[in-house]
């Protein structure tokens, strides 16, 4: 059964992250509502961070100012975004459309 309360999407995208622990890494499945980042770095599950998502075509990146990590692996983990600004999630949305699905 799938938990998830936003579809995800299959992309390929760089990203940085700050909190407890800073680092970098590639976004390969992403929705509204969190994603997956793989990276050399992650943080621990249940820390909070910001992620910056540079997104092609965007002169800067898509913000979210407040996430958590609801699961994390050896290179990879789970965010779910807790907090952006309208303008962020218009930004996020537009990028997403016309994108393929995820498998769940």
């Amino acid at each position: 059964m799938n938990q998830r309360q936003h579809q995800r999407f299959l992309v390929e995208i760089p990203a940085a992250y700050a909190g407890d622990r800073d680092g970098v890494g590639i976004v390969y499945n992403l929705g509204t509502g969190g994603c997956k980042i793989v990276t050399d770095r992650p943080p621990a599950t249940g820390s909070m961070l910001a992620l910056y998502l540079n997104v092609p075509g965007q002169p800067t990146a898509i913000t979210i100012r407040m996430a958590t990590v609801r699961w994390a692996m050896e290179y990879e983990f789970g965010a779910e975004f807790l907090g952006m600004e309208e303008p962020e999630r218009e930004r996020l949305t537009h990028f997403l459309q016309g994108r393929e699905a995820a498998a769940a």
